[in-house]
């Protein structure tokens, strides 16, 4: 493609927005002239939901403008309202095409980690479920008490969808098996068929129901056009049946009705290929057979030019059409058909049986010169753009159809290797454009978040990574389960930074709700060794208020989970301690008071209050601290007045610290009771 044709297929995110704004934003029957008084309107999207906000701007700066502006009373406005979600009736149809898609990502990455190909046979079967995905939809809308506007437009979409699917299947997957010549013949007769059903069954019923036998049939003047649709989509068994029934009519001449039964069993053996036969064996039997339809369509047309009867005798005259249409004339296949689709299945079917997919490009050629371009659809363009190979193009009027069909079209060719054409045209990666585009849109709907952040994150790019993490961080977290989802979803994708932010946000969130057990848990996460001594700090804080140790349960839910800190290792330990007081085990409570003394496990403030501790077990009547011990604990009185924190400006009144202050007196009576404690020790020892 030359480069000049690049800027046609650029992508440009072009957000579409629905509004319907009372009052409006420009004057009523007045949208002419507000446009000439330089206006123009301007909008911002919020990233996680649906709401938009716009305001009137102007389109040159109001300095570069000559004339005076005039003011509208709109222009101070600015309207906050919303795009049109995602329906919710799409929500079954996203949810299993997502399971598709990601498990397809799953089998595409083992499949490399294995050294073994997924294989044509693989990627059919997953095409294959994204297919019958498209149909249940379809089937759904159908089934709908109320079919809207709305509906309507849905189900259109979702067949056009399916019909552009399928023929890429066909083209790229099911004709290319490999070490196989396949023939694309009767697999673009079953598309057609399957997604443009033409005649319908119902047109051939109305048809019997008016009159089922000869004569009736005779007389309907909707009998031969059906015929000959049937003869163009190549239902020749039912074309056969319907023949045979019309044949014996007293309406129709000898000739007619004698060339009807002819038709009807030549129709009946029309040669259909078979994987055991040669190639060389179908062509000769299916040159035998176009050889009796070209002898057939001889002897008709003799009939009618010698007869003159071609005015007079309409059912000669459509015999002979549906002859020439079977024995592939193109002419007259094109003069029946009301498709193009229609025409190139009859050129296909009569002419080259045996025709692969390399080939649909000539004929597509051949039969669209046929029909005006400007009556054609969306569906037809993205149609012929297939047939002809032009991917690019494809793909802009896929994504026209719909976002969903691009993207995961986008990602299909990926996987069949025949990406990398677009990838030269566009501006940007087409699959990473596409997935990211999508999961974007699905952002708007409150249950698809969870959707769009594997859309994000299989795209399997920097950018896709990096779109991820800016949207995850601003995930509103309104409860627990989502949390843990939104977590689960950055460890899924190593998205680290953004994981700790979240466990940071999560754990102020836990600590402004007094749940200081959830909060520590999301601090440790980070390492946030701070934020966890604050916790403890306020733990022992309100003991040093409460005088009951309440903080029980919170620490051990932390240490369940192995947790180490030495501030809840010491609130840990003066837990047990205080438990073993109470039983009378005084020994082991003075061993564990000693031991958090002397790892030093506590903090400063609190050293003052774990001495006064120890008064009632040194003046106890059994011996608990040895003289060494009471040594120690004298020389952690003697550092403690020593230490910067005894001669500190006095805390602020709500400190841990200044609620733990001692007084000089607590510090005497400290004193005394080791001296006495000490020479008790030396006597018993």
């Amino acid at each position: 493609m030359p480069r000049k044709g690049i800027d046609k297929f650029v992508v440009v995110r072009d957000k579409e927005i629905a509004t319907h704004l009372v009052p409006g934003v420009f004057p009523a029957g007045r949208q002419a002239e507000w446009s000439a008084q330089n206006r123009t309107v301007t909008f911002t999207v919020h990233p996680l939901t649906n709401g938009v906000a716009m305001a009137v701007a102007g389109k040159e700066p109001r300095e570069r403008l000559a004339k005076d502006i005039r003011v509208y009373e709109q222009d101070q406005r600015v309207y906050v309202c919303s795009m049109v979600p995602v329906p919710d009736e799409r929500l079954p149809f996203i949810n299993d095409t997502h399971a598709v898609f990601t498990s397809l990502q799953n089998i595409m990455d083992a499949s490399s980690q294995d050294n073994e190909a997924v294989g044509i046979d693989g990627l059919l079967r997953m095409s294959a479920l994204y297919r019958e995905a498209m149909l249940r939809q379809v089937r759904v809308l159908q089934d709908a008490r109320v079919v809207s506007e709305f509906i309507s437009g849905e189900i259109d979409v979702f067949q056009s969808m399916h019909a552009v699917w399928h023929l890429l299947e066909i083209i790229y997957l099911s004709t290319n098996m490999p070490g196989l010549s396949t023939s694309v013949v009767p697999f673009y007769m079953e598309w057609l068929n399957f997604n443009f059903p033409s005649p319908l069954a119902e047109d051939g019923q109305s048809i019997i129901d008016g009159g089922g036998d000869a004569d009736s049939l005779a007389k309907n003047a909707d009998l031969w056009p059906y015929l000959q649709k049937l003869a163009l989509r190549g239902h020749v068994t039912t074309l056969a049946n319907m023949l045979e029934r019309v044949a014996p009519s007293q309406e129709l001449s000898a000739a007619a009705s004698r060339w009807a039964r002819e038709l009807a069993k030549t129709s009946r053996e029309m040669p259909l290929g078979s994987d055991e036969e040669t190639a060389g064996s179908f062509n000769a039997r299916w040159r035998q057979w176009n050889s009796e339809l070209q002898n057939m369509a001889t002897a008709v047309g003799s009939l009618l030019d010698v007869s003159g009867t071609q005015s007079d005798d309409a059912a000669l005259s459509s015999l002979y059409t549906i002859v020439d249409i079977m024995r592939g004339d193109a002419d007259a296949g094109s003069a029946a058909g009301e498709t193009w689709q229609d025409v190139l299945g009859a050129i296909l079917l009569y002419s080259e049986p045996t025709a692969q997919a390399d080939r649909l490009p000539g004929l597509a050629h051949i039969v669209l010169e046929q029909f005006q371009t400007g009556d054609s659809t969306l569906l037809d363009r993205a149609l012929v753009a297939l047939l002809n190979h032009d991917l690019p193009e494809f793909l802009v009027y896929c994504n026209q159809i719909d976002s969903w069909l691009s993207a995961h079209l986008a990602d299909m060719m990926e996987h069949i290797n025949i990406l990398e054409i677009c990838r030269r045209v566009f501006a940007v990666d087409p699959r990473e454009h596409y997935l990211l585009a999508l999961g974007e849109l699905y952002l708007t709907h409150e249950n698809l978040w969870r959707v769009s952040m594997d859309y994000f994150g299989l795209c399997r790019t920097a950018a896709g990574t990096a779109v991820m993490e800016e949207y995850i961080v601003r995930m509103p977290l309104e409860s627990d389960r989502k949390a843990q989802q939104v977590l689960r979803v950055c460890d899924l994708y190593g998205l680290k930074n953004a994981r700790e932010r979240i466990h940071r946000q999560l754990g102020r969130q836990k600590w402004q709700r007094g749940r200081l057990g959830a909060a520590i848990g999301h601090f440790a996460h980070v390492n946030d060794r701070n934020s966890i001594s604050q916790i403890c700090d306020q733990l022992w804080a309100e003991y040093l208020d409460s005088g009951k140790l309440t903080y029980g349960p919170i620490i051990d839910g932390v240490m369940a989970a192995g947790l180490k800190h030495d501030r809840l290792q010491f609130l840990t330990q003066y837990r047990d301690f205080h438990e073993s007081y109470k039983t009378g085990e005084y020994a082991s409570a003075g061993k564990l008071l000693l031991s958090i003394l002397l790892n030093e496990s506590a903090p400063a403030h609190a050293v003052p209050d774990l001495l006064i501790d120890t008064i009632p077990l040194l003046e106890g009547d059994k011996l608990v601290f040895s003289s060494d011990d009471t040594f120690e604990l004298m020389r952690c009185a003697e550092s403690l007045v020593q230490s910067p924190f005894a001669t500190a400006a006095k805390p602020s009144a709500n400190s841990a610290a200044d609620k733990g202050n001692v007084g000089r007196d607590e510090l005497s009576i400290f004193n005394v009771a080791c001296a006495r404690n000490l020479a008790r020790s030396f006597v018993m020892q």
